[in-house]
């Protein structure tokens, strides 16, 4: 009778295994799908709208922009409303630019929390999660075309600025939102994109500080 119960829990044991084998093989295989997605753009347009509630403040602060990422360049983000704000994001960089398209290599990020934002959405948009597994916990969820990934900080530094990051998308990155150690909160949600092989000539310039001839040849491209 012992022998029988034992040999139940064994054949239980090994079901449940190779369940759990099968959920993160299914898994695995859903992120490897986001992630070529995400690696077959090369350039990607659309608009934002930001959102940020704060500890202690009764209203929320609300601005709208536009962003442009084009992959090995950077990420350009432009906040247009209430007021002009924009910054390239590069792998090395963060390049900040004046109403009238004169720009300078910044010489510190401000906030932790906004460099996290700024390294996060470059490296997802880049498809780049080996990058983010690094400095994150990933725990992905999906729901027939859509996903959710919920990102911890691994690092203390990190963790004492950040509870989590939250990313909803689909064929895109829908939305982000970014929970503040001290409960701040700032939610991105990006709308509108359109998906392309070059950028324009106005838009390439947002990727170099001086004026390249690579954007002249993107204009008389064909």
């Amino acid at each position: 009778m012992k022998k029988s119960v034992v040999l139940i829990r064994l054949m239980l044991l090994l079901c449940s295994l190779l369940l759990c084998s099968i959920a993160r093989a299914d898994t695995q295989a859903q992120i490897d799908q986001v992630v070529e997605r995400l690696s077959e753009i090369a350039v990607v347009q659309g608009v934002f709208n930001q959102q940020k509630k704060l500890q202690g403040l009764a209203y929320s602060l609300n601005a709208q922009g536009t962003f442009i990422f084009w992959r090995a360049h950077g990420l350009y983000i432009a906040t247009e409303k209430p007021f002009f704000n924009a910054m390239t994001i590069t792998g090395s960089d963060i390049i900040t630019w004046q109403q009238n398209g004169i720009g300078s290599v910044a010489a510190e990020q401000s906030g932790l929390i906004q460099r996290e934002i700024n390294k996060t959405l470059l490296a997802f948009f880049s498809a780049d999660i080996a990058l983010i597994q690094q400095r994150f916990i990933a725990d992905w969820v999906f729901e027939q075309d859509k996903w959710q990934l919920t990102l911890t900080p691994r690092l203390e530094l990190i963790k004492k600025n950040m509870r989590t990051a939250v990313m909803n998308g689909d064929q895109f990155l829908q939305k982000l939102v970014v929970i503040a150690a001290n409960g701040d909160e700032t939610t991105i949600e990006f709308n509108a994109q359109v998906e392309g092989a070059l950028p324009t000539s106005a838009q390439c310039r947002w990727f170099y500080v001086q004026a390249q001839e690579a954007c002249t040849t993107i204009s008389a491209a064909p």
